[in-house]
């Protein structure tokens, strides 16, 4: 089994932000889960069989329709006891736009209609609407219960009353990127590795 991330990348300015936010959490709590992955939004995560499979779909005549569109990062949020990490995930949040709603269904859609994605790890304490997600596409949070952000990191052990979280959920942006290209990588623990890009 192999875990599949379709990352979209961010610009620049985005980048250097983030990473400093990323940078403020490793000084004041030591490592913790994600702060060492590179920024990005994450559109979806799968796990297939062979890579070679997701590669030669995308180099089908007939894959996914291509736009290019604006996303927006606003303000500061917390996935409290994120089921993922069993933190609390500190976030930047994208303005929800259907264009991006929009791209996350298609490539699911498609891929799930042309290879095989495996759908049988056990995940405890979901609702009905992920565990519907799951079972149509391989990853939970699709489509309208999809929030897109930028993760910064997931601290163990904290909640929003804590002096820090508190600061950083008051933190208000207003960046902008062009999003005209898809990445997917294969994940190993930390480890990204980028097998194509899709524009």
């Amino acid at each position: 089994m192999i875990k599949i991330a379709a990352f979209i990348e961010l610009n620049k300015t985005i980048n250097k932000y983030i990473l400093k936010q990323k940078y403020n959490v490793k000084k004041k709590f030591g490592d913790q889960i994600y702060l060492n992955h590179p920024v990005h939004l994450t559109l979806f995560t799968i796990n297939i069989k062979k890579i070679k499979d997701l590669v030669k779909l995308y180099q089908c005549e007939f894959t996914p329709k291509k736009k290019i569109f604006l996303i927006k990062i606003t303000d500061a949020s917390i996935f409290e006891n994120d089921l993922l990490t069993n933190g609390s995930t500190l976030y930047y949040r994208i303005r929800k736009n259907k264009n991006l709603s929009k791209l996350q269904i298609e490539h699911l859609k498609y891929i799930n209609k042309h290879i095989s994605v495996i759908k049988t790890q056990k995940i405890k304490n979901i609702n009905s609407i992920l565990k519907k997600n799951y079972l149509r596409y391989g990853f939970l949070f699709a489509g309208n219960i999809w929030q897109p952000h930028v993760t910064v990191a997931s601290i163990k052990n904290i909640n929003k009353n804590h002096k820090f979280i508190k600061r950083f959920l008051k933190t208000r942006i207003n960046l902008k990127c062009t999003v005209n290209e898809i990445k997917f990588y294969s994940i190993n623990e930390n480890k990204h590795k980028l097998i194509f890009s899709y524009k």
